[in-house]
C-alpha cells in the first residue's frame, strides 16, 4: 500500500487516484512530534500533495505551501514523481491559550492567507508557481480550489487522517478525481453529488476496501481502467551536514561571530526529519574564518 493507485473512466471523463498514506503519516507524526491538529493538518496536505504529484511526469515534482495566519503556521509538503516526499509544519505543537474550545477546529488552526503550489520541471531553474487564496482551511477544499482556479480542472478531493485514542495516526489516505479536458460538464456535478453520498473514506479504508472500491464510490457509472505508478512512496529528506554548513556560510559575519564567541558546538534540528546534527566551535571557526578571506 506505500504506492499510488491511477485509474480512469472508460468514457475518458475522469481520471482518479487513491493512496493509503496510514504508515507514510505515522512515520511524519513521530518524527515531528505534531499534535492532533497539525497531525491532522499535515497529513491532509502531505496526502493530497502525493496525489497530485502523481500525476506528473519523471522528474518532475510539487510543493504545496500553505501559508495561514492560525497557530499552526506554514505547512509544506513536497513530492516528486518518482514518490519521494517530506513535509513540515511550523508549529508541531499548539499551545493550549492559542485556541478557545470553541475554535478547536482545523480552520482555526491553519486560518486565513495563501495556498502557494510550485511545479519544478526538468532543464527550469525556478518553479511554474500558482497562488491561491486559503479558502476553508480543511485542505481538501483548497486544494480542490486551487485545481480549478489555477488549472481549469474541475476536481473533488477527498482527505482524511484518523486518530487512535493516543493522538496518533490510526488511518490516513485520499482520493483525487479530475474532470479529463473535453468530458461533459454535467459530469463534476454528478461527482459532487457522489461524493457527498460516499461512504465516509475513514470507514472505507477501516473495512479495508480495495483501492479500486473506495475510488469507484465518488465515480459516475462507467467501466474503470488501471494505471500503473511505476514508484513507491517514500518519506525522503535530503538534509546533509555539508548543506548544514553550506547554511552557516551564508549566514552574516556578525552572527556567525557571536556563535563562536559562545565558545560552544551548536545543535541544529532538520525541520523536515528532525534529524540533528553538531557542528563543533572549530568548524564553527573555520567558517567565519573563510568569510574574512
Amino acid at each position: 500500500m506505500d504506492k499510488v493507485f491511477k485509474f480512469y473512466t472508460e468514457d475518458l471523463a475522469v481520471r482518479a487516484s487513491f493512496f493509503n498514506s496510514t504508515s507514510l503519516c505515522q512515520e511524519v507524526a513521530q518524527r515531528q512530534g505534531t499534535d492532533p491538529l497539525a497531525t491532522i493538518a499535515i497529513g491532509r496536505l502531505l496526502t493530497g500533495t502525493i496525489l497530485m504529484a502523481s500525476q506528473l511526469w519523471e522528474n518532475q515534482s510539487l510543493s504545496v505551501r500553505l501559508e495561514g495566519n492560525g497557530p499552526l503556521g506554514h505547512l509544506y509538503a513536497e513530492c516528486s514523481f518518482e514518490g519521494n516526499a517530506r513535509c513540515y509544519v511550523s508549529n508541531p505543537q499548539i499551545p493550549p491559550s492559542a485556541l478557545s474550545a470553541e475554535k478547536l477546529n482545523l480552520k482555526s488552526a491553519v486560518g486565513e492567507g495563501l495556498l502557494i503550489v510550485g511545479r519544478t520541471l526538468p532543464f527550469q531553474k525556478q518553479p511554474q508557481t500558482g497562488i491561491v487564496p486559503i479558502v476553508s482551511g480543511e485542505i481538501s477544499q483548497d486544494l480542490a480550489f486551487y485545481l480549478q482556479q489555477s488549472h481549469q480542472i474541475p476536481s473533488v478531493v477527498s482527505l482524511t487522517v484518523t486518530l487512535n485514542e493516543h493522538g496518533g495516526v490510526k488511518l490516513a489516505g485520499g482520493v483525487l478525481l479530475e474532470l479529463i479536458p473535453g468530458a461533459p460538464d454535467s459530469t463534476i456535478s454528478t461527482l459532487e453529488q457522489r461524493a457527498k453520498e460516499a461512504t465516509p473514506l475513514s470507514k472505507q479504508l477501516l473495512d479495508g476496501a480495495s483501492p479500486e472500491e473506495i475510488v469507484r464510490e465518488y465515480l459516475h457509472p462507467s467501466p474503470l481502467k488501471c494505471v500503473d505508478h511505476p514508484h513507491s512512496v517514500k518519506f525522503t529528506c535530503r538534509c546533509s551536514m555539508e548543506k548544514v554548513e553550506r547554511t552557516l556560510s551564508l549566514m552574516g559575519k556578525g552572527t556567525l561571530s557571536e556563535m563562536v564567541l559562545k565558545g560552544e558546538d551548536i545543535e541544529v534540528k532538520c525541520e523536515f526529519c528532525a534529524l540533528k546534527y553538531n557542528v563543533s566551535i572549530s568548524k564553527l571557526r573555520e567558517i567565519l574564518h573563510s568569510k574574512e578571506n
